[in-house]
């Protein structure tokens, strides 16, 4: 091929998407290796719609060219070339998001918060010039070999406040795109706010959130469906990115607040033994990171919309969709297919370790009432009610919107083991823990019962 504008030689492509083919090029006049991307002009365009489209691409890619972050690709050409536009970028060594998680698996939380962190840190640069990126996605977040993450492709960036246009006819990758993109509404940084929040599941879990193998599946899923359950995420993290997953843009939480939640589930683990003076630095440390987050958290559920008291749910989840095969697994040592008792309730039964596990949820919306507040008095009355019943119910923080546990054994049965009641807006859910063998509660059948009701809070988001 000839040099591009004089200068740039395509040596080979370094990945394709769907807006283009990536190349590594040299640059003749500079002796320098650079990377160029090929922007893809949509077929069936006449002579006016192609003239059209090449010149948004090209002004877009004049308005990427003006940012200038640690946290961004640099764009410093862009050129016409054989009827299409050719955007000349750094060359970054080092590998894609969606390449590592191909060949390495999924990313630990803190890690996967590093990333965010920096990505974030590239958004809002670009937002405050008034750009969006439009395309946020594992492919386009490049690792250095420092470990450090940069947001490439802006290539289809548009100015903020722009119309949507049809999802069908624009750039972009239907697994990371907002639902208001579908709904071909005008987007805006919380857009690309939800495709931060799916690239980030999609590096902790390993999947996109929202997969599907036919893209109008995909597509309702999106608009529709709530994300397949988080498994592998720490607390923080899964909340964080199941509340940038909102369908709706208003309801998403701000930057400042996405920075507090990916800073406390970048931290690393605390270690199991420290000397005195450390620990009591680290309690400190820990704390103000604790007070920072809820701080932010509180002052955006006092203005975000529909996280007031109304009510969540307006029908009962499928109860047999609340854990995946892996968790059941790693609950009760099997994987047994979940089975409908009731409406709102599954149960999960395993009789081949002896011990005769079973797990069982159940769903209920309030007697009276739709709204927090009848769940709430709903819940009190139930642990007044199972305070006669079982030994010592207990108030299990940091579950849902609140929660208590209680053990239960029942010498006719033989059936030993705890509940975990728990409110999540106006859902009331019991998460039950079975088991046959001893009758005295241990402590480990506490942990089961807790551990599956934290993930089934979880994927409740």
């Amino acid at each position: 091929m000839d040099l591009l504008a004089g200068r740039y030689r395509l040596a080979e492509p370094l990945g394709e998407g769907g807006g283009g083919t990536v190349w590594r090029a040299h640059d003749e006049l500079l002796r320098r290796e650079v990377a160029i991307k090929q922007v893809r002009v949509p077929p069936g365009l006449d002579d006016r719609e192609r003239a059209g489209f090449l010149g948004r691409a090209v002004e877009e890619a004049r308005a990427a060219g003006r940012l200038t972050h640690p946290a961004i690709v640099t764009v410093h050409d862009v050129v016409g070339h054989a009827g299409q536009p050719w955007i000349v970028m750094d060359l970054v060594p080092g590998r894609s998001l969606d390449k590592i998680i191909r060949e390495d698996g999924p990313l630990p939380s803190e890690r996967v918060a590093e990333i965010g962190l920096a990505v974030l840190d590239a958004l809002e640069a670009a937002h405050s010039r008034g750009i969006l990126h439009r395309d946020v996605k594992p492919a386009n977040v490049l690792i250095g070999p420092d470990g450090r993450a940069l947001l490439t492709d802006f290539g289809i960036a548009a100015p903020v406040g722009g119309a949507g246009g049809s999802w069908q006819s624009s750039a972009g990758s239907p697994n990371y795109m907002a639902p208001e993109r579908f709904r071909d509404e005008p987007d805006g940084p919380p857009s690309d706010l939800w495709s931060l929040g799916a690239t980030l599941y999609t590096a902790v879990e390993g999947e996109p959130p929202f997969h599907r193998n036919m893209a109008a599946a995909l597509v309702a899923a999106v608009l529709l469906h709530e994300p397949r359950p988080v498994t592998r995420a720490s607390r923080v993290l899964a909340w964080i990115v199941l509340a940038l997953l909102d369908k709706d843009p208003a309801r998403r939480p701000p930057p400042d607040v996405v920075r507090q939640a990916l800073q406390a589930a970048a931290a690393p683990p605390v270690p199991a033994a420290r000397p005195a003076r450390t620990w009591r630095l680290v309690a400190v440390a820990a704390l103000v990171v604790v007070a920072g987050l809820a701080a932010g958290l509180g002052a955006w559920l006092l203005v975000s919309g529909g996280r007031d008291g109304s009510a969540r749910f307006a029908a009962l989840p499928d109860a047999c969709r609340s854990l995946t095969e892996a968790q059941i697994r790693d609950l009760i040592g099997a994987a047994p297919r979940g089975e409908p008792a009731a409406e709102g309730r599954c149960e999960w039964k395993e009789h081949t370790t002896g011990r005769e596990g079973a797990i069982t949820v159940t769903y209920r919306l309030p007697a009276e009432g739709e709204d927090e507040a009848a769940a709430s008095r709903d819940l009190a009355a139930e642990r007044a009610t199972r305070a006669a019943q079982c030994a010592a119910a207990r108030d299990r923080p940091g579950i849902a919107d609140e929660a208590f546990t209680c053990d239960s054994s029942d010498p006719a049965t033989g059936a030993t083991g705890a509940t975990v009641w728990f409110r999540l807006s106006n859902l009331i859910v019991e998460v039950a823990y079975r088991r046959a063998g001893d009758p005295s509660v241990t402590p480990a059948d506490r942990h089961t019962a807790e551990r599956a009701a934290e993930l089934v809070g979880i994927g409740l988001g």
